[in-house]
């Protein structure tokens, strides 16, 4: 069962579902720009509202870092590594695109399918130019298989028995430097398959100053 409702924080309405589970906790995440909460029916209201309150700037912060991402109509724009590109559509009748001057020039009508598939090929080239770096200086492992899809809750995801590397398409919004911090965490899972201790130092010997992108992540909706 789905509930939708709204709450004022601060001068701003935010709007947010409340998701009825069979589960003993009340847990918070935002989502796609939408404020989520997850709880038993034997919470009441006041437990999610209390919530929302107690992570307020967060969830700010999330919500705007969402809404800056894309407007996909002629004029509008994408955010591709942290930097804004203009849309400009010229319909052609073609599901192509090419960029010049800061500006992603889009050749048909179904202007996100394009700009999606432009945005994923230019995530997965750079995944994949970072990973063959990392192998040769930082990993002896073998190259793993790249996937790039929406995922709702996580940045990336390393099925280390397949040699396989799934990372979420939103990634493409980020920063590089963000970016890289995902690819070494997925890929030190080969070394450690958890999040241990071990783990963690295995990032650090190679992104020393690694929980800085954390905390950034942190305030990022997914």
């Amino acid at each position: 069962m789905i509930e939708e409702r709204n709450i004022i924080i601060g001068d701003r309405l935010i709007t947010y579902e409340i998701h009825y589970k069979n589960i003993k906790h009340c847990y918070l995440r935002v989502q796609q720009g939408k404020t989520v909460i997850s709880m038993s029916k034997g919470h009441d209201v006041k437990t999610a509202e209390d919530l929302i309150r107690k992570n307020q700037e967060l969830i700010v912060k999330q919500i705007d870092s969402f809404a800056d991402r894309a407007r996909y109509e002629n004029n509008g724009y994408v955010s591709l590594f942290g930097k804004k590109y203009q849309l400009i559509v010229r319909d052609l009748h073609m599901k192509k695109w090419a960029v010049h001057d800061q500006k992603i020039y889009i050749y048909g009508q179904n202007v996100e399918a394009i700009a999606t598939a432009f945005l994923k090929e230019q995530l997965y080239n750079y995944i994949e130019m970072k990973i063959k770096a990392y192998l040769v200086h930082d990993f002896d492992l073998h190259f793993p298989e790249i996937q790039i899809r929406q995922m709702k809750s996580r940045w990336g995801a390393c099925f280390y028995q397949k040699n396989r590397i799934c990372f979420n398409f939103s990634l493409v919004f980020l920063d590089k430097e963000l970016i890289d911090y995902v690819i070494v965490h997925e890929l030190c899972h080969f070394l450690q398959p958890n999040h241990s201790k071990a783990f963690y130092q295995e990032i650090k010997k190679r992104l020393p100053q690694y929980q800085l992108a954390e905390r950034k992540l942190k305030e990022i909706s997914i």
